[in-house]
């Protein structure tokens, strides 16, 4: 687990850096217009470069690109585009040896893999974002291009084995997560203020045993309260009224969030349990414990909403 500061300094996750320091406004209402020409797509996921990737190849993996400022590096919160047409193309480096055994050279080969059309999300959360589901052939090096952007997003796809996370379509891990009965040594069991949040009541271990619908947040709302971890938590505070069928359980990121340590804090079974390099992370699994929707690093109550609705 990388330390908060390293991930939040990472450039595929500048939509965290921008927004932890600034007003939270919300869902913007101001009207989206063509992209500048003083725009460039850039990653809000762990692209793989600046941390480990998180993208599998043979499975449909979602990717939230976020629109930036050229000139400030910043996220565009206002005026940015209503949608996107991204194309996702596959780079690989051939290299040959001439025909005498003489110097090689080393050529790029370009193949498109993936287009489409990128919507704008930003109901209830500060920083739009493109979110973008694609399927990767294989493992290896990626980019994003968009018409407006002058540079190209870039990411790594990681082979299956290296990348730990849960994939839609596998089961729940059992996690005897922190309660309001049973804290396990975790201090705060909730850092959401003022009042921590309502899902604290079962483990996510009786949860899966129960045999119900089951949603499991990993996040960290008391140090990200105005990015992404808080306000994903108040739109799953929100949604649960009316979603009395599922299990919803959260678990905190780090053991003792305000603890001051020399080094890396310490993280919570749950983080390592779920091989998470990051935060937030949210799983939507029917009552089987298998897992139909997981959203990651940014969502807002559209995406929500259609994850509540896979299981039926």
């Amino acid at each position: 687990m990388i330390t908060r500061r390293t991930f939040l300094a990472g450039a595929g996750s500048l939509v965290l850096v921008a927004a932890c320091g600034g007003d939270d406004g919300g869902s913007s209402s101001t009207a989206t217009t063509r992209p500048s020409g003083k725009q460039v797509l850039g990653s809000g996921f762990a692209d793989g470069f600046s941390s480990p990737s998180v993208l599998v190849p043979g499975i449909p993996q979602r990717l939230p690109f976020v629109v930036f400022d050229a000139a400030t590096g910043t996220p565009v919160r206002e005026g940015g585009p209503a949608s996107i047409e991204i194309s996702i193309v596959r780079k690989q480096y051939v290299t040959a040896t001439g025909a005498t055994g003489g110097s090689t050279t080393t050529r790029v080969v370009e193949t498109i893999v993936a287009t489409g059309q990128a919507e704008r999300h930003a109901e209830g959360i500060p920083t739009p974002y493109y979110p973008f589901t694609f399927t990767a052939p294989e493992a290896g090096e990626y980019e994003a291009r968009a018409a407006f952007s002058s540079v190209p997003a870039t990411f790594k796809v990681a082979a299956r084995d290296a990348v730990k996370l849960v994939q839609v379509g596998e089961a729940l891990r059992p996690v005897v997560t922190p309660t309001t009965a049973a804290a396990r040594g975790v201090d705060p069991i909730c850092t959401r203020t003022p009042q921590p949040c309502p899902f604290h009541a079962i483990t996510l271990t009786d949860a899966l045993a129960a045999k119900k619908p089951t949603v499991f947040v990993i996040s960290t709302p008391g140090f990200c309260q105005t990015a992404i971890c808080g306000p994903v938590l108040e739109l799953l505070v929100e949604a649960q009224v009316a979603r009395s069928r599922f299990q919803i359980v959260h678990a905190e990121v780090y053991v003792e969030p305000n603890k001051k340590t020399s080094g890396a804090p310490k993280t919570t079974e749950a983080v390592s349990t779920y091989g998470l390099d990051y935060e937030p992370t949210l799983f939507v699994a029917d009552a089987g414990g298998i897992v139909r929707a997981r959203l990651d690093f940014s969502w807002d109550r559209t995406e929500l909403e259609r994850a509540f609705a896979t299981v039926a």
